[in-house]
């Protein structure tokens, strides 16, 4: 399981079968990127939507800030399905953020 935040919707559990699908939730080519905070979990973000596409949230990166912008997956770092507790933890970030 996955969880998709997009610019000015809320956030959505979802299954993905492979980086296809990724490309597709994400709308184009992804990198990985991650936040401070979310020890385990990677943002996987569309890498030209950097400018273009409606900012959808800052996060921290390496002590720096950042912006994400266009749609959002977050999955677990080691390629696991996320849990429930997992959900929690990013729902209080995006709380704390948007």
């Amino acid at each position: 399981m996955v969880y998709v935040k997009r610019p000015h919707e809320d956030a959505y559990k979802t299954e993905i079968v492979d980086t296809d699908a990724l490309t597709e939730l994400v709308d184009g080519d992804f990198e990985v990127v991650a936040d401070d905070k979310l020890t385990g979990i990677s943002l996987i973000v569309n890498e030209d939507a950097r400018g273009v596409l409606a900012n959808n949230f800052p996060i921290t990166s390496e002590g720096y800030l950042d912006w994400v912008y266009g749609p959002c997956v977050f999955v677990k770092a080691d390629g696991l399905s996320l849990t429930d507790t997992d959900i929690e933890l990013i729902d209080q970030f995006l709380a704390a953020k948007v």
